[in-house]
């Protein structure tokens, strides 16, 4: 009995066109580790004669940017033959190699604004070159060792493949959940069912859902609630927040750039009561353990923005404007996404006019304008239950922005008893991010993404925050890992920080405790 899950998999690969998931294990440990090495020494090789073909460009009087394409080119290639060690085990950012190749990333990216860096990029390229050019039986033998299937990393990423991937698991869990759904009313173990309404998705007979359906919660959202909080005694397993974010503040003030703390409340810290199906107490109703973080940061002296407040107060206008966060979603809808960003520009336009910052003189006009988007909650999609259809759409008017230019051209006389007429061009473009023109960088999670990258677009937080202090802003993004994730990101492109005077640290409060890649150091 214990097997047929592993047979079914083994007969359904071989049947099918999928690799053989169930000899993976024997695969990454007797053939994987030597091919690794091969495209290891291979891409190093290459980065050698791609960094030597770039010198002599840059010589010869070429265009950096254009010389230096490729090599950034075969750079990420050889990264990531690196750092994917075997089919479920990357590289930890802690190792010596994994270190290396982001600096020399880092470097190579700020060559083209810092040529003086070159001989700093030219020694490290060599020394990525040296280190991975040759093929290194011991290399892939300490992969084995620690990344292998012996080890704990290991074994949860392949159990969690097979869980979601076993074609007998594939096969009876829809039906089973659906099961369990119309029996029950049990969303699955990553959803919880709000109590509050009269019915929710299929049930209420309609294509739509509206604000007073019940609503579904992400199940780490409320767990952040009820579980110790990440500084708590009981909680000494995990990274500790505060300590990584005053290490990121003293990183970036180094730099000259100061940091804003933005956390974002989960859904049931500002509705509650639609989780509960009991009304909030007033004067008792913020119990997050991510406002008493943020109450912390704020007496460490760090800059914050509490959005907690805000959102809170803003709810008594729900009747009329409609609710703040989405009813089969973890996120904002479009009202409540405007009002973060207009708390944020606020806060910022304080810090700029207390001196603290300087936010530029580039001054970019902005327009909004109505789009209606189709949202499927990400929620209802955890839940497995969307392909029956369970869960319906909602829609949302997003305020989509647009950067605005007039410009004047005179238009000569018709005749000669006519004047010349001024005549004004409005021109309007789709927002963008502008790396070299803006002096504030926005780091943040999908709470960043959503509206901004997709439907309606550009109509997230990040583009009503550049409408409100009518500058250009850049923003790095990264779903679900704001807490560890997004800094590498930015570590690999320190280059981007040049000219950068303050950046935004946008993340939701569940990732104080449940941040993809926990709350690492990192270094720049």
């Amino acid at each position: 009995m214990l097997l047929t899950p592993f047979g079914v998999q083994t007969i359904d690969d071989i049947r099918g066109e999928k690799r053989f998931v169930s000899l993976d294990i024997f695969k990454d440990v007797v053939y994987t580790p030597f091919v690794r090495e091969s495209n290891i020494a291979a891409g190093a090789l290459k980065l050698d004669s791609a960094w030597r073909t770039a010198r002599e460009s840059i010589a010869g009087g070429a265009e950096t940017s254009e010389a230096l394409e490729p090599v950034v080119g075969v750079l990420s290639d050889l990264e990531s033959v690196v750092l994917t060690v075997n089919a479920y085990a990357e590289l930890d950012t802690g190792e010596a190699d994994y270190k290396l190749l982001k600096q020399a990333d880092t470097l190579l990216s700020t060559l083209e604004d810092e040529p003086e860096n070159f001989k700093a990029v030219d020694s490290t390229l060599k020394a990525v070159v040296a280190e991975f050019g040759n093929f290194s039986l011991w290399r892939a033998f300490l992969g084995v060792k620690h990344y292998g299937v012996w080890t704990s990393r290991y074994l949860r990423a392949f159990e969690k493949k097979v869980e979601d991937e076993n074609a007998l698991v594939l096969a009876v869990r829809p039906q089973y959940q659906l099961a369990v759904w119309n029996i029950f009313n049990d969303p699955g173990e990553k959803v919880v069912l709000g109590a509050a309404g009269d019915c929710i998705g299929k049930s209420c007979g309609r294509d739509t859902t509206v604000s007073s359906d019940r609503w579904l919660y992400y199940r780490q959202d409320v767990e952040f609630l009820v579980q110790p909080s990440p500084l708590d005694a009981r909680s000494a397993k995990l990274d500790n927040p505060i300590q990584a974010i005053l290490r990121f503040r003293d990183q970036l003030k180094a730099k000259g750039v100061e940091l804003l703390v933005v956390i974002v409340p989960g859904k049931p810290s500002i509705y509650p009561e639609r989780l509960t199906g009991r009304k909030s107490r007033a004067g008792n109703s913020i119990r997050s353990h991510g406002k008493v973080i943020l109450d912390s940061l704020a007496k460490l002296g760090l800059h914050t923005v509490d959005l907690y407040t805000p959102l809170l107060t803003a709810k008594v206008s729900d009747a009329d404007l409609g609710p703040l966060y989405l009813n089969d979603d973890t996120h904002w809808t479009p009202r409540g996404a405007e009002l973060a960003a207009a708390v944020i520009a606020l806060n910022v336009r304080l810090l700029a006019d207390a001196g603290v910052i300087d936010i530029g003189e580039n001054k970019v006009e902005y327009v909004a304008s109505d789009s209606l988007a189709d949202r499927i909650g990400d929620i209802g999609e955890m839940s497995g239950l969307n392909k029956f259809g369970t869960f319906k759409v909602q829609k949302v008017t997003g305020h989509v922005v647009s950067q605005q230019s007039v410009s004047k051209r005179i238009e000569p006389p018709a005749d000669s008893l006519s004047d010349s007429v001024a005549v004004y061009d409005t021109t309007k473009t789709p927002f963008k991010d502008d790396f070299r023109k803006s002096k504030i960088l926005i780091l943040g999670d999908s709470f960043s993404r959503i509206y901004q990258t997709d439907a309606p677009v550009n109509a997230g937080w990040i583009a009503h925050f550049a409408m409100n202090l009518d500058c250009p802003v850049s923003s790095i993004v990264s779903d679900g890992g704001a807490s560890t994730l997004v800094r590498e990101k930015l570590a690999r492109k320190a280059g981007v920080l040049k000219g950068k005077k303050l950046l935004i640290w946008e993340f939701v409060e569940r990732d104080l405790r449940f941040g993809a890649e926990g709350w690492k150091e990192v270094d720049f």
